[in-house]
């Protein structure tokens, strides 16, 4: 039996990976833990020999190396204790980590253990390190900047896309160019390396071509597992729709400079080409430079077929002098004219007085980026340790060594700019978060900043036992989507929408999960937009959480109680306020949840506390007292129940075997948080 939730439980399923190539049997949690903690010994012990070889590099040690150091007693003691915390489900490293730590392609391309990143796209270069990064399932900001980037030399006048009709794997793993009597064609390689260099290609060739043939005809087919990875390849499918589509943009800016709203499509088109892995990006422009009104409507067309790969992106303003009230007043009227969310905006200044280095911020605005830099992220779980103050500083201070040790990295791999790497050594940024925060009021602003002081102080001491930088920035707090559910706690620092939810999740209409659940008794059914899906209902409560109950009368004349979320706006600023004045170095990710009525106050707030604000999302606030039939809907994704109804669906389960019930969910493998660009309360 299981202490945690079946949400719970079957969310980390997404982690486990199979244990064979019959991929009949997958890892237990405590497997994924253990590969996880080897994966944190390899470090520390690559990190101590890097030490006492006086700086060799990274990429020059191996395990086999006569001098390699081995943890003595005390070093094992913390991974083990390390471990029980991470078992427990106190303490969860990235989504990124559970899947891929330990593993040898983690060893060997170091970028794919990383969450957070952001570049400048200024040059061929930079678009290539953005594609790598984004085929290691690591989410991409980026700042579009005009003056190298530029169209075909002229218009290409036809452009012809040959389809791979491969049965297998085996395809050539590198690509061939080649330019004969005005052909001009690009033939991508089966690999990782392959693709990230193809785009290369694309945009630094500037050949007096009449047809330009992009063959893809190397390319194993979909279905296919990405054996390092674990993930499944999506085949030729979306980059024969991408490449033709980025062809077309360079085409209309033959002779031209690329502007900022091509570099963004282009950007976009290659967030649609990856596996099964959802990538998530953001983009910056600077509020009043040229093009930022174009940049801020670029989302209203992207549900417009041709123009869907613009819903990659979390497009947002960045300024760096304090808006005026007639601005802000404007913004919110383009986020409310075009469905609630864009464009965002973000203070620079607040964030280059937090970190001088700021060029810009991952997809969920989490951590402070420079141009060409990194962070990895661990939680902690502040609802787990309620009445043990001391037991918390201990999680936080094990889980900033482990985050710290995770920055001992090489980021050389032949494919990324060296700045990459000697960006890591300069910032060794951290992302030590904390989740479960709604469920700990008692908390107050004294405990937020010795919390603050535990974490900072252990990556320190980290670093002090590795003679290597401080890191520049330490803590932070993520939205938490995925892992929080695993933790089995509230997400982030968001409020669930009720006391009582059925949160129905999508599974592969093939998982052997379903005929347990179907005989446990859960509600499974048919996902209406998608023939291959199931969605099964799972219960979750929110017991340590205050709501509002209120008396709700539904279309069809039924009556239920509810206890909901009804948190205005301002209340949610508020406790982002708080976190970020006494626990957060860099910033609080916060999807704010509002009405198009609260604007004015909304606006009020942010001119009053402009120097703590970095950045938030937004979206339109769900009316948690609608069900899906008040919707007309099949089913809400979160729908709030009644305590009744609740209480009732929980009596009729059945308890489940965990224990090996795992399967990689093609479609689900997923610790962004901000999917389509935007970071909502998942």
């Amino acid at each position: 039996m299981s202490e945690f939730s079946a949400r719970a439980n079957i969310t980390m399923r997404k982690y486990t990976r199979p244990k064979d190539e019959t991929e009949r049997t997958f890892e237990s949690w405590e497997e994924v833990t253990d590969r996880v903690i080897d994966h944190q010994r390899w470090l520390w012990e690559r990190a101590l020999t890097h030490k006492i070889l006086r700086g060799m590099p990274l990429h020059d040690l191996s395990p086999d190396l006569k001098e390699w150091v081995t943890l003595n007693h005390e070093q094992e003691l913390e991974l083990w204790k390390l471990r029980e915390l991470i078992l427990d489900r106190k303490i969860c490293p990235a989504g990124r980590t559970l899947w891929l730590g330990g593993t040898d392609i983690a060893k060997r391309r170091e970028a794919s253990m990383f969450n957070c990143s952001h570049t400048v796209v200024e040059t061929v270069y930079d678009v290539v390190d953005s594609l790598w990064l984004l085929l290691q399932g690591c989410g991409v900001g980026f700042t579009p900047v005009v003056g190298t980037l530029s169209g075909f030399r002229r218009e290409i006048d036809n452009i012809k896309v040959i389809r791979s009709k491969r049965t297998s794997k085996g395809g050539r793993e590198y690509n061939e160019e080649s330019f004969h009597d005005g052909v001009w064609t690009i033939s991508v390689g089966d690999s990782a390396e392959a693709w990230a260099k193809s785009i290369g290609k694309l945009l630094a060739g500037k050949y007096k071509a009449h047809t330009l043939v992009l063959d893809f005809s190397q390319i194993r087919p979909a279905g296919e597992r990405l054996k390092g990875y674990g993930w499944i390849s999506s085949g030729d499918d979306s980059i024969s729709k991408a490449y033709p589509a980025i062809a077309k943009i360079l085409n209309n800016r033959a002779g031209n400079l690329l502007r900022k709203i091509d570099m963004l499509d282009i950007m976009n088109h290659l967030g649609t080409i990856l596996s099964s892995r959802r990538s998530a990006e953001i983009a910056l422009c600077e509020y009043g430079s040229a093009e930022w009104r174009e940049f801020a409507k670029a989302k209203e067309l992207c549900y417009i077929d041709g123009w869907k790969h613009r819903q990659q992106s979390n497009n947002s303003l960045v300024f760096y002098n304090k808006p005026t009230r007639e601005e802000l007043d404007e913004l919110f009227k383009l986020m409310i004219e075009s469905g609630g969310s864009e464009p965002g905006f973000i203070n620079g200044a607040a964030a280059r007085a937090r970190a001088p280095w700021f060029k810009g911020l991952n997809p969920c605005a989490e951590i402070l980026l420079g141009n060409k830099s990194f962070c990895n992220l661990v939680e902690v779980d502040v609802a787990k340790f309620q009445g043990d103050i001391a037991g918390l500083h201990r999680a936080i201070t094990l889980a900033a060594r482990m985050n710290y040790r995770q920055t001992v990295v090489d980021f050389r791999d032949g494919i990324l700019q060296e700045a990459w790497h000697l960006n890591n050594e300069f910032l060794r940024l951290c992302g030590v978060g904390v989740t479960g925060i709604v469920q700990r009021p008692d908390l107050t602003s004294y405990d937020w900043k010795n919390l603050k002081y535990s974490a900072v102080t252990a990556a320190r001491n980290m670093a002090k036992d590795l003679d290597l930088e401080f890191p520049k920035n330490v803590t932070t707090v993520k939205p938490s989507g995925t892992v929080s559910k695993v933790m089995d706690t509230t997400e982030g620092v968001h409020k669930p929408l009720s006391k009582y939810l059925f949160n129905w999740q999508n599974l592969n209409w093939k998982d052997p999960i379903i005929p347990k659940l179907v005989e446990a008794g859960y509600h499974i059914i048919n996902h209406p937009g998608d023939e291959t899906a199931r969605l099964v209902c799972l219960p979750a409560k929110f017991d340590q959480v205050e709501f509002e109950e209120v008396e709700v009368t539904h279309k069809n004349g039924e009556k239920e109680v509810l206890s909901i979320n009804r948190e205005s706006a301002i209340m949610q600023l508020e406790r982002y306020k708080m976190l970020q004045m006494h626990y957060c170095d860099q910033n609080v990710s916060n999807t704010v949840s509002y009405s198009p009525e609260e604007k004015d106050e909304m606006i009020e707030w942010f001119l009053e506390n402009w120097e703590y604000y970095v950045g938030v999302s937004f979206l339109f606030r769900t009316d948690p007292t609608l069900n899906a039939k008040d919707l007309g809907y099949e089913y809400l994704p979160q729908q709030p129940v009644s305590k009744t109804t609740y209480d009732e669906y929980v009596a009729s389960l059945k308890e489940i075997d965990w224990e090996h019930t795992g399967i990689f969910d093609e479609e689900d493998v997923d610790d962004s948080d901000c999917e389509g660009g935007v970071c909502p309360i998942k």
